[in-house]
């Protein structure tokens, strides 16, 4: 049988003990000034260990004075510093029949059910616990006070609206928490959490950056921005950031994650050094490791070393398939795209659970011309899932690419988007396929919101530049053009941008 533990209170769910100077009962009459004798010595014989003894004082001070909810808020605060719970709670809920508004009777009803909903199980006979969390959301929000401070109170609120689900109301509380006490860690995630939940993700990043700042050997919150960091594709920031995490936490396995954000973010020299560093420390080869390296300096053009590293790692992992995806990467950027083709069919036979096979297979297939054959790949995987993300921008891109179907373009990256909400390669697709339907002021959000996300994506920043040039703005497509030259370089004609470039410069000098 499971043995079921008893409820116990922490001190840090309690108010503050009253002081007897600012918030005890203040007496008016003879019979104030006896009850407000009996709280101070209720107070005298709990600091002397007569627990029994000032429960009795407090209970004849309530007689004396019946209507008073503070006497009862201070006796429900007594019974919660002894853990008596169900006291505590038959008390506070007294004291607030006498007094609805008295705010430290739903303080500590409310610290009380918060702690009850985070063990889910009933303190009395016939309790839903399912109830508990609106309960102390509702006392606790009663608690607060409209002037002062009170920052354990808003932390506790805070959390307990992000448990709810009510993100937007727990941002302002734990902001104030999180403004005035930035080095409390909790306190930072939580908020950060609250902020990602509600699509504010800048504002959770620069969160999760400042409590690393306050706290830099927190490990959780190094974690959580990485994670950040990876999803708006910020990879230089993860890259530094796992780098940093590293140093926290020795014993973490952090390298892999640290080399792909290096080679995504354009330092694959940079990360071929670190996994080196790691491959020669460790006692067995590492399959993961491997396959990182040789995509690291295959896209440094080191073809040689990378065909050793794919070779060695075939060798050790004869069952692993990336090794057989590194050679097929290998005979494509070394132009024996015959030899490419054939193994991307391969691999989309041999592993069909992976679509990333048949996205390269499809967009090899297209730049051969073989459109019907592309789309027929990319059918496959959206039969497989509809709701790939990935597959529905292929499609969508290719026939926006070549300036066919378009409405059923603009639906499938619609699709794209809404499963993915915000991706800036999608975001550019949607606004190429309304560029080429003549769309441009559908045009304009997507691919200006894709071009500031992606500074650096050659493609990103062409279509912006043609779509400035179509608007007549001339010197903001010479800006994009420029970009685009200065940019990653993948997938583009520099002549024909430089081309254009001229074209933009002159008729933004003639302005």
């Amino acid at each position: 049988m499971r043995r079921v533990l008893p409820f116990v209170l922490s001190l840090a769910m309690l108010p503050q003990p009253l002081t007897a100077a600012a918030q005890s009962p203040v007496p008016s009459t003879a019979t104030d000034a006896d009850a407000y004798y009996l709280f101070m010595l209720a107070r005298h014989l709990e600091n002397a260990g007569k627990v029994d003894e000032a429960i009795a004082t407090l209970e004849r001070a309530i007689k004396l004075e019946p209507a008073s909810a503070e006497l009862r808020a201070e006796l429900a605060t007594f019974y919660a510093r002894q853990n008596k719970a169900v006291e505590a709670l038959d008390m506070a809920e007294q004291a607030l029949k006498a007094d609805p508004a008295n705010r430290e009777a739903n303080r500590l009803l409310g610290s009380i059910y918060s702690a009850l909903a985070d063990q889910q199980r009933p303190l009395r006979p016939g309790d839903d616990p399912s109830t508990y969390q609106a309960r102390a959301i509702a006392a606790l929000e009663k608690a607060r006070h409209p002037t002062q401070m009170d920052l354990g109170l808003d932390f506790a609120l805070g959390r307990l609206y992000v448990r709810a689900g009510r993100h937007r109301d727990a941002i302002a509380p734990l902001l104030r928490v999180f403004e005035q006490q930035p080095e409390y860690s909790e306190g930072g995630m939580m908020l950060a959490a609250a902020l990602e939940e509600t699509g504010q993700i800048d504002q959770a990043i620069g969160t999760l950056e400042t409590t690393v700042q306050h706290n830099a050997r927190f490990f959780r919150a190094h974690a959580r921005l990485i994670e950040l960091y990876e999803r708006e594709r910020r990879w230089k920031d993860a890259a530094a950031a796992y780098a940093r995490a590293q140093e926290v936490n020795p014993g973490a396995d952090l390298t892999g994650g640290r080399a792909a954000a290096l080679i995504n973010g354009g330092a694959p020299k940079e990360a071929a050094a670190v996994l080196e560093a790691a491959i020669a420390k460790a006692k067995e080869p590492d399959a993961s490791l491997l396959y990182l390296l040789a995509e690291s300096q295959r896209q440094s053009k080191d073809f040689e070393a990378a065909a050793a590293t794919a070779r060695r790692l075939r060798t050790a992992f004869p069952d692993d398939v990336r090794g057989v995806v590194m050679e097929t990467q290998l005979d494509l950027a070394q132009g024996r795209r015959s030899e490419a083709l054939e193994g991307f069919a391969d691999l989309v036979k041999r592993v069909p659970n992976e679509p990333s096979f048949a996205y390269q297979y499809a967009q090899l297939l297209e730049e051969e011309g073989r459109m019907p054959e592309a789309e027929q790949v990319l059918r496959a995987v959206l039969k497989a899932d509809p709701k790939d993300a990935n597959a529905l921008n292929a499609l969508g891109y290719m026939f926006a690419d070549r300036g066919e179907r378009l409405d059923e373009a603009v639906d499938l990256l619609r699709q794209a988007l809404k499963i993915e909400p915000g991706n800036p390669s999608f975001l550019d697709s949607l606004g190429w396929a309304y560029f080429k339907q003549g769309q441009l002021a559908a045009a304009e959000p997507p691919l200006a919101e894709a071009a500031a996300k992606m500074p650096e994506n050659s493609v990103i920043q062409d279509h912006l530049g043609d779509l400035r040039f179509r608007q007549q703005r001339y010197a903001d497509a010479v800006l994009a053009w420029e970009r685009a030259l200065a940019g990653d370089g993948v997938s583009i004609e520099r002549a024909a941008i430089e081309k254009k470039l001229r074209e933009a410069r002159e008729l933004a000098a003639r302005k």
